[in-house]
């Protein structure tokens, strides 16, 4: 695990995110940012990044799998979305002088304004920071509730897992467009999460909304 926090005593963020690596958060959060020119719209020199490892990806390829195989793809594919989610939260933690491993809003905007929205200037353009912390508050609500109405007005490492599990996935949908479950695939794409984290910045119930509620259920084996 990253040296965050050396020296201290062992505090409550090096027991939940004991899984967690600062610097890969750091390269996960550089990678997403750069794979939107702006809200909803992606940058065509940006690359996908690849939750899963190449094992995970040629045991799914196989023809007729076991029930033992599957399991396995499950658990591969919950550990890898788990270890990503707390270097991520790490990562966060880091910039913002979390101790607690669990992001309250105040450093979600904190964080958001400076890597996310950094490039803009917007702390210099106070017609747009408004705009752009309603986005962030949205997007707060969304992930620490899980998409539903009520949260406990903190992202901690499970809500952080869904997030990037929904991001991850592919939906699938009927002809009328009514959501019927995922499609695994363990790529996070630039063209699939300029539309995801558009949704997530809307006000309200929306499809990414959806897919945050399913991927927290799964991940916790509620379904």
């Amino acid at each position: 695990m990253d040296n965050f926090g050396q020296g201290l005593q062992r505090t409550s963020i090096l027991q939940e995110l004991s899984g967690g690596n600062a610097e890969l958060g750091e390269a996960f959060a550089l990678i997403l940012d750069d794979m939107i020119t702006q809200s909803g719209i992606q940058n065509p020199d940006s690359e996908s990044f690849d939750v899963v490892p190449d094992s995970w990806r040629e045991l799914a390829k196989k023809t007729d799998k076991t029930a033992e195989e599957i399991k396995t793809l499950d658990e591969t594919l919950k550990t890898e979305i788990y270890s990503l989610a707390e270097s991520f939260l790490l990562f966060i933690a880091r910039e913002t002088k979390n101790m607690t491993g669990k992001l309250e809003y105040s450093q979600y905007e904190a964080y958001m304004l400076k890597h996310r929205f950094g490039r803009y200037d917007v702390m210099n353009k106070p017609e747009y920071i408004n705009q752009v912390k309603v986005q962030i508050k949205n997007a707060f609500n969304k992930l620490s509730a899980h998409g539903e109405p009520v949260g406990d007005n903190l992202i901690d490492k499970h809500d952080m897992a869904a997030f990037i599990y929904a991001l991850s996935t592919r939906s699938r949908h009927s002809e009328n467009g009514e959501f019927l479950g995922f499609e695994i695939n363990g790529f996070i794409k630039p063209e699939e999460y300029a539309v995801s984290e558009n949704n997530l910045f809307e006000e309200g119930e929306n499809l990414f909304s959806v897919k945050l509620r399913i991927a927290y259920k799964v991940l916790n084996n509620q379904l």
